[in-house]
């Protein structure tokens, strides 16, 4: 998968992410990225639920709203 931007609408202006394909093993997992900076990690898990795995200090906090929004698009985007 070739990476793929993805806007999430926030308040006061929408943040764009970068979605890439990780490499987890067995996993529908994807890196997130912001302003260049890997933040976390968006895994979907066997119940088609989206699990969102922050990455270190640099992880951005993200409601279950936006990390919903953004597996759905993940998933129209790649299907």
């Amino acid at each position: 998968m070739n990476p793929i931007n993805i806007e999430i609408p926030r308040k006061d202006h929408p943040m764009i992410v970068r979605i890439e394909n990780s490499d987890k093993p067995n996993l529908t997992a994807y890196n997130l990225f912001y302003e260049d900076q890997l933040f976390g990690c968006l895994v979907c898990n066997e119940n088609n639920v989206w699990i969102y795995e922050p990455h270190g200090r640099e992880a951005l906090i993200l409601n279950a709203e936006e990390i919903q929004h953004l597996g759905k698009q993940i998933h129209e985007q790649v299907s």
